[in-house]
């Protein structure tokens, strides 16, 4: 986030909005995901990671191949 509160992309993919439960409101979280109709928050445990130390294999996801884990 820049300084005067511009969100910017440091990563490749698209940007998706969504909520959490915390405490007893809804906090409001921005993410980066690699393909079109993916979802947040992201169940890692199920999907696997899709990025490593922040590196992404941008050929593999042009395609619309998910990366390994």
């Amino acid at each position: 986030m820049g300084r005067d509160h511009t969100i910017y992309a440091t990563s490749p993919g698209f940007v998706r909005f969504y909520k959490e439960k915390w405490m007893r409101m809804d906090r409001k979280f921005v993410g980066v995901v690699l393909t079109r109709g993916e979802k947040l928050p992201r169940d890692d445990t199920n999907l696997g990671r899709s990025r490593h130390f922040g590196l992404v294999d941008v050929n593999n996801t042009a395609t619309g191949v998910q990366p390994s884990a």
